[in-house]
């Protein structure tokens, strides 16, 4: 039970620091302003579970959408979170495709060399699969099927 919490904890701190630094690497390419930068966050603003959690998180906590780009990454990324106390922290991370502007899911437990194309899934197969007790344990991705690598 320890174990499990200090994989959270570290996975939290990890994720809390990208978000912390992510305002410093936004692309200036995409903008929320901009045609692509709106056509991109209304895609994801209408994926049921952000828009629960924009309109269920205390205002007070500053709930928002991040768009990021990486020019070694095909997708673009929609960070999910809360941005108080000087500070964005990231909840979920979404992967929108620049040619369908289809929305993909960013599976953290299944990354282990930061953003890869091998950690994004589809939002039936997040749905599904974050509901199976394999999903908090480390895990990959092999043919569509979860696959964890420990017993823990």
């Amino acid at each position: 039970m320890l174990r499990r919490f200090i994989k959270y904890f570290v996975c939290a701190l990890i994720l809390s620091n990208w978000s912390a630094d992510a305002q410093h690497v936004q692309a200036t390419e995409v903008s929320t302003k901009s045609k692509k930068g709106q056509i991109i966050l209304s895609k994801v603003k209408v994926v049921p579970e952000v828009k629960a959690f924009l309109q269920t998180t205390p205002k007070e906590d500053k709930p928002m959408l991040m768009i990021e780009t990486d020019p070694d990454f095909k997708y673009y990324k929609v960070k999910l979170g809360i941005s108080n106390k000087g500070m964005f922290r990231t909840t979920e991370i979404f992967c929108v495709d620049p040619k369908t502007f289809e929305v993909y899911y960013w599976d953290v437990f299944a990354d282990d060399i930061s953003f890869s194309n091998l950690a994004i899934i589809t939002l039936k197969d997040w749905r599904y699969w974050r509901t199976k007790p394999e999903w908090v344990k480390p895990h990959t991705w092999k043919a569509g099927k979860l696959v964890a690598l420990t017993n823990q």
